[in-house]
């Protein structure tokens, strides 16, 4: 059975738990049958900040590692990683790092990203976005999952996966981008053109803890119980919003992409 988009149970983030609600949202959409064996894997996670777990701010480093080790099971590498709202640098990535606990995924034979270089892309097609520079390690894989938290957020109502992918532009240069696309209208145009270019093979997220209020980062954990899983980041987000109780008109992400 194929679908748009796949919903799973998940009650908590036990090791057991979460690969049995990964495998079952992965399932009906056609699970991992696309990953070939060399196949290098970026993993891009939302770790937005130096934050723990238990905030439901980020993802979890259980359902990063549980990924890790099925693609790793099909002979894929896998690199981890974001850029946060800081330098794109080792020492400050190697906090970030720490405090999410997302070291974990080492121990399924992942990588954390250690490759601090830039591109810069010319992207034509692009609504607002048509040159940018990204993380290298994003332009160099093979393909790229985009492992997404579920939250409200203060600004474009919800952050799922299309957002998520902010994160492949380098650190402090987010700021720039704040400051050049300063409507909403404008800034969701720049996050649609970014997750166009990126073209995620894969988008989960982590809706297990998500977080309501003033999110990204100012929310209150809130449990959903959920892994949501689709080869679309726009239909992933559609659903996401979806059990938030908000519609494409009330998220710009959606909006813009739904045009």
């Amino acid at each position: 059975m194929n679908c748009d988009v796949s919903i799973s149970r998940c009650e908590s983030y036990e090791p057991e738990a979460v690969k049995a609600g990964l495998l079952a949202a992965l399932a009906p959409i056609g699970g991992l049958d696309w990953v070939k064996p060399g196949m290098r894997i970026a993993l891009k996670v939302n770790m937005m900040m130096q934050v723990k777990p238990e905030k439901a701010g980020t993802v979890h480093p259980q359902i990063a590692t549980a990924l890790c080790e099925l693609l790793i099971e099909r002979g894929a590498s896998v690199v981890v990683g974001d850029s946060p709202g800081g330098p794109f640098s080792a020492a400050f990535l190697a906090g970030v790092y720490s405090t999410t606990g997302m070291r974990q995924v080492l121990n399924s034979g992942a990588a954390l990203n250690d490759n601090f270089a830039i591109q810069n892309v010319s992207y034509p097609e692009a609504i607002s976005a048509k040159e940018f520079q990204v993380t290298s390690y994003i332009a160099e894989a093979d393909a790229v999952i985009d492992l997404c938290k579920m939250k409200t957020h203060a600004l474009m109502a919800y952050t799922g996966a299309c957002k998520n992918l902010f994160g492949i532009i380098p650190g402090l240069r987010k700021s720039e981008f704040h400051y050049r696309y300063n409507t909403h209208e404008a800034f969701a145009n720049m996050l649609v053109d970014l997750c166009e270019w990126c073209k995620p093979r894969l988008s989960i997220a982590d809706a297990i803890m998500t977080m309501e209020g003033n999110g990204p980062s100012g929310g209150t954990p809130r449990f959903m119980g959920a892994i949501l899983a689709s080869f679309n980041p726009h239909a992933l987000d559609l659903a996401g919003a979806h059990l938030m109780n908000l519609t494409a008109n009330d998220v710009p992400t959606l909006a813009a992409a739904v045009q």
